[in-house]
């Protein structure tokens, strides 16, 4: 009896042990996410700076080494928003874990928007030109960082930004938080998006990145190691670097893509999370929506094609799928026009709810939206000559004249000095204009060769005009 409760208590003292060990050597194990980074930043923080908590310059060189600045202004923010001085560099493991649970629950855009506008203002009420710009500066990095063909840099960033300061702050060197947030929901609704998901990822996944340093665990394989951004990607792309002053730079690809409605970016899943299985990847996917931006392909530049109204129906007609068209005029002017069907021509408004009208320069703001925004006429007579876009048909935002010589925006005129339009749809959209043209090139080189008959010159409206024009006729005996 005795020998058996010996036994008995031996072997509990074993599976305690055996219990320790484990812990010790994994003391995660069995914890949520943001509960297993909580402890690994404590026990960093502990390690290497000898810090109570969790330290400011472990929260950096763990989770946002390439954006050391961002990451010191995240910290901040979830020190102030739990209580603490904006100055502090240590937080608790308690109020780490609410903030960031916090920020990682579902927010509504205008909430979410107002949360990193004030953290670029250090938690004022007011923020200046040189924070919103470092705003501005951070998404693009992410932006460019996370290219789907690579890292890029774009030497017209400094001017892309500028435009969009200038745009939100009217001379003015402070605007008020709310204020800001507001133009940018109206002017840039998606450019926190890109900030936000890479925020959640990192803090959703950045365990790993501390585990990955620590001996006694390995990052999960099965979980996704990469972000992917939405900015759509040029075709033939080269064309930029030969020209002296290129008409779209990448820098306002991604500022146009933080404004554009999804129909011209075009995002396409990787796979759709299984609804009735709720776990890592699908917990990731619900927020980050991975995904491939869309290809945009350039169907007219007037500075290769030629300018001019039939060098621009030439190449733009017969694209079936939604357009972007820049005009650029002199005086730094450049405006960007929507289309959401192919280009055609009519005496009436035409274009779908997701239609747009946009400044990029020298100041960056959305002039219109809504449908029945665009128009085009060459050849119906009665009507006015050329494009124009804009909500009120008496009195268009944009016009362009029917010799393609002047852009006009709020009556006043600049010089057209060069026209792209780029294609925003699918690859097989580009495929079916292609046909077409070639089918019309045939029909073209067919009716050339047709011969006639004496019988059918008789009758035919081409010899009736030659003759009004006092050219003698041939014989037909």
């Amino acid at each position: 009896m005795g020998n058996h409760n010996s036994f008995n208590l031996n072997h509990k003292e074993q599976l305690h042990s055996a219990r320790i060990n484990s812990l010790n050597k994994d003391p995660t194990l069995g914890m949520l996410p943001m509960e297993k980074l909580g402890k690994l930043l404590i026990q960093k923080s502990l390690e290497e700076d000898s810090i109570n908590g969790i330290g400011c310059g472990v929260f950096k060189r763990y989770l946002f080494p390439q954006y050391p600045e961002m990451a010191r202004k995240l910290f901040a923010f979830l020190v102030t928003s739990s209580g603490g001085p904006a100055s502090s560099h240590v937080i608790s493991y308690s109020n780490f874990k609410t903030q960031t649970e916090r920020l990682l629950s579902v927010l509504a855009d205008d909430r979410q928007v107002l949360m990193y506008v004030t953290m670029y203002a250090d938690g004022k009420e007011e923020i200046d030109q040189d924070q919103f710009r470092d705003l501005l500066i951070a998404v693009y990095k992410l932006a460019m960082d996370h290219y789907p063909e690579g890292p890029q840099s774009c030497r017209y960033i400094f001017k892309t930004v500028q435009a969009v300061v200038d745009s939100a702050f009217h001379k003015k060197l402070t605007l008020k938080v709310g204020y800001l947030t507001n133009w940018i929901l109206q002017h840039c609704p998606r450019l926190i998006v890109l900030l936000h998901r890479y925020i959640v990822h990192i803090l959703s996944t950045g365990y790993r990145s501390v585990i990955e340093k620590c001996p006694y665990s390995k990052p999960n394989e099965n979980e996704p190691n990469d972000l992917e951004l939405t900015t759509p990607v040029l075709e033939q792309e080269n064309l930029f670097k030969t020209e002296k002053n290129p008409l779209l730079p990448l820098s306002q690809v991604w500022i146009l893509s933080t404004t554009l409605p999804a129909l011209y970016t075009q995002p396409i899943l990787h796979s759709k999370p299984t609804p009735n299985c709720f776990n890592t990847q699908n917990f990731l996917s619900k927020f980050l929506d991975y995904s491939c931006p869309s290809h945009w392909t350039l169907l007219y530049n007037s500075n290769q094609h030629g300018i001019g109204s039939n060098r621009f129906l030439h190449h733009v007609l017969s694209y079936r799928g939604p357009t972007l068209t820049f005009l650029r005029g002199d005086e730094g002017v450049l405006f960007c026009m929507g289309g959401t069907s192919e280009w055609r021509e009519s005496h009436q408004y035409w274009g779908g709810d997701d239609t747009i009208i946009l400044q990029l320069l020298p100041y960056y703001k959305v002039i219109n939206r809504g449908p029945k925004s665009m128009y085009l006429n060459t050849s119906i007579r009665g009507y006015p000559k050329g494009i124009r876009a804009g909500n009120d048909p008496r009195k268009p935002s944009i016009e362009v004249d029917d010799s393609f010589q002047h852009v006009t925006h709020c009556g006043i005129p600049y010089k057209l000095e060069s026209v792209e339009v780029w294609g925003c749809g699918s690859p097989k959209n580009r495929e079916v204009q292609l046909d077409i043209k070639n089918w019309q090139i045939k029909e073209a080189e067919k009716n050339r060769k047709l011969k006639m008959t004496s019988k059918e010159w008789l009758d035919h409206p081409d010899r009736y005009l030659l003759e009004l024009a006092g050219r003698q006729t041939y014989s037909t005996s």
